[in-house]
């Protein structure tokens, strides 16, 4: 089998509200500027990546000439040219996995050895918000079948933090799980100058967080704040997450040799490609940490990950990425239509990967017109 061709486009799918990202602070969104990539072989089999951004003309140039004709089995051999054309090309990957799978009539946690089949789903909102709508949230979320949900946390003062944090707990009367994630290893460009959290503060509502069970807390400090990020782990015991945001397997190596964080976040499509992430995963199981992969963009990536957290035998969960009135599954998830399939929780709050070979998602190709940049 070989690759002959492969296509990229840039894609610009509005959401139905207006979307203001906790990590971007002042920033209001109303679309998903998203790049879609297929990969084209000789057997007349088409492998689906994707991430957020507009990368088309990148891959077009920087991967693609070095992709054609290859054998898109040779994942090794072809990661080299997503690693050297720049950030965002790693979900060229996601597409050759989606290939070999459908290949081998396989989905691809059964292709990889899976150690389970079903993965506890936790919701994960976009936005700060208020004490009021976040407690309201956390209902939606809880009538909707989930067991946890993740809180974005960026006031300028601890208590104005607490007050969102108690306020979802009372709505919920202590049946759900909550993580908090206070974004301060992500920085991307914003109208305004966000909340700067030192040791002393990430110190401080650790404590307040573990005294209220809260699961996690997420990227405390910044990426590479590495001795405080060390000694914030080593001075609580509420779990310290984190790795969104780094790249590169060294990065990875560095993070769980020097027990840096509890629970590692790469995402397969900015911080290596799903064949890396297997590698990154399977240290983590060797060093004992907890492997929480990032939503990955889109449905694409996030049922590449879905796949990887079946065959990871620690704790693990899946990040559901949705506010329900603006940033929506269909617009986020669905990418507006284009991928037809839903991951979506069970009864019991957890997700089952697709049984489909590959990546298991459907495409409607006649959507992707409709959003073209």
């Amino acid at each position: 089998m070989k690759i002959i061709d492969v296509k990229a486009n840039n894609l610009t799918i509005p959401y139905p509200g207006e979307v203001r990202p906790a990590w971007q602070p002042g920033l209001v969104a109303t679309s998903h500027n998203f790049t879609l990539v297929r990969v084209l072989t000789d057997e007349e089999i088409t492998g689906y990546g994707g991430t957020s951004g507009h990368c088309a003309g990148a891959i077009l140039s920087q991967v693609k000439p070095y992709l054609v004709g290859e054998d898109p089995f040779a994942t090794e051999h072809l990661a080299r040219v997503y690693r050297n054309a720049g950030s965002g090309m790693w979900c060229v990957d996601m597409a050759l996995w989606d290939i070999i799978g459908k290949a081998a009539h396989l989905p691809l946690y059964r292709l990889w050895g899976h150690f389970r089949d079903r993965v506890p789903a936790y919701a994960s909102a976009v936005e700060v918000g208020t004490p009021e709508d976040r407690a309201e949230l956390a209902l939606h979320y809880q009538s909707e079948g989930f067991k946890a949900m993740k809180l974005r946390l960026h006031n300028d003062e601890v208590k104005e933090d607490l007050a969102i944090v108690d306020a979802s707990i009372k709505a919920t009367k202590g049946k759900m799980g909550f993580m908090i994630d206070a974004n301060q290893a992500t920085n991307l460009p914003s109208p305004r100058k966000g909340v700067v959290w030192d040791y002393q503060r990430a110190l401080r509502m650790a404590r307040e967080l573990e005294a209220r069970k809260v699961l996690w807390l997420e990227e405390p400090l910044s990426r590479y704040d590495f001795d405080n990020l060390i000694r914030l782990r080593e001075s609580t015991e509420i779990s310290i997450s984190g790795g969104e945001k780094n790249q590169g397997l060294h990065e990875f190596r560095w993070l769980i040799e020097r027990g840096i964080y509890d629970i590692v976040q790469p995402d397969a499509a900015m911080s290596e490609g799903v064949s890396q992430l297997r590698k990154i995963a399977a240290m983590a199981e060797m060093y004992k940490r907890q492997f929480v992969p990032h939503h990955s963009m889109s449905g694409i990536g996030l049922a590449a990950v879905l796949h990887l957290c079946c065959t990871f035998p620690g704790p693990t969960w899946l990040e559901l990425m949705y506010e329900p009135k603006t940033r929506t599954i269909e617009s986020f998830q669905q990418l507006g239509g284009i991928i037809e399939s839903k991951i979506w929780i069970d009864q019991e709050g957890l997700v089952s990967p697709p049984d489909a070979p590959g990546l298991g998602v459907v495409i409607n190709e006649k959507m992707v017109e409709k959003y073209a940049a």
